[in-house]
């Protein structure tokens, strides 16, 4: 059980600090001056993206106090620089007149934290499945950011490339599935592909002005057949014995995060409580955390079983 919990709060410390990478980018940079006008009803930045800031602070902040508190040995210098570094240049940024490099260096810590976590924290996946349920987690979180908080142009990018990903870490995550586990992963590869050429096509086509009107409404549509072949995907999940009763009850939660995703999108096109849904999509990210979460965990328990000892 202590190395499941280990696993949890990689996990949590991983999503965290790329969800962190995503708010830091200096497109999406701001201050504190920039904070009090978004509270009080000026400047341009939108309060979920300083949510999303503040959550990625707290949460990896938590999970890096743990492994510190609780690792047998003391941290690799190179990880605890990395992770702690960029979260503090996180914090600096915040402040008026701070450099744009001074951006770019703290995404480049996050992103070698997140690379140098693995093999630092000593955390070894049981099953193969396991390392694609954890990419197709952190891809779902950039691509989720690029929906549901900030969709300039360098999110865009990088949530074509989790797309992917997505697909690459479900044939890894699928090797070893059931029957209605494979259904499920066959069905998340389509939806996944649908959104990769709606996804291209708006970057190509989204920017003329007669095109990309006609464009966004058929993009609507073949979005809506994605969302459908995904959430039947998920629901094949919750019926796979191969991921345990944790991970089917981590694919009804990703059932669910659907769900509030689609909520969050209807109130996002309504001006006056539009900002409504973008902070009710925050409970979807975190469902989605916890959904795959519960599956990793479901597949690492049931390997972990398997290796002991009968008596």
């Amino acid at each position: 059980m202590e190395s499941l919990t280990k696993k949890k709060q990689f996990l949590l410390l991983q999503f965290c600090l790329l969800l962190l990478a995503c708010t830091t980018l200096p497109e999406f940079g701001f201050s504190v001056g920039d904070i009090a006008g978004a509270l009080f009803g000026g400047g341009g930045l939108s309060i979920p993206v300083i949510i999303a800031r503040i959550i990625g602070i707290i949460g990896s902040g938590m999970a890096l106090y743990w492994f510190y508190g609780n690792a047998a040995d003391k941290l690799p210098l190179s990880f605890l620089c990395s992770a702690a570094g960029g979260i503090v240049l996180t914090l600096i940024t915040l402040f008026p007149g701070t450099p744009d490099w001074l951006g770019y260096i703290a995404v480049a810590a996050l992103f070698a934290a997140l690379y140098l976590a693995k093999d630092s924290l000593d955390v070894d996946w049981k099953q193969e499945s396991t390392q694609g349920a954890y990419l197709i987690l952190l891809a779902t979180l950039v691509h989720l950011y690029y929906n549901n908080i900030e969709n300039k142009l360098t999110m865009a990018v990088a949530a074509l490339i989790a797309l992917f990903i997505f697909i690459k870490a479900l044939g890894t995550f699928g090797v070893s599935m059931d029957n209605e586990g494979a259904k499920g992963v066959s069905k998340l590869k389509v939806a996944a592909w649908i959104g990769i050429v709606a996804s291209a096509i708006m970057l190509l086509l989204g920017w003329i002005p007669l095109i990309g009107m006609a464009i966004g409404i058929i993009i609507c549509i073949v979005n809506l057949v994605a969302f459908i072949i995904e959430f039947m995907g998920y629901g094949c999940l919750t019926r796979s014995a191969t991921v345990g009763r944790e991970g089917q009850t981590g694919a009804a939660k990703l059932h669910t995060s659907m769900i509030i995703g689609i909520a969050a999108a209807v109130l996002g096109i309504i001006p006056v409580v539009g900002i409504a849904g973008k902070i009710i999509a925050f409970i979807g990210f975190w469902l989605v955390l916890q959904g795959w979460t519960k599956i990793i965990l479901g597949l690492e328990q049931d390997k972990e079983q398997l290796d002991s000892p009968q008596y």
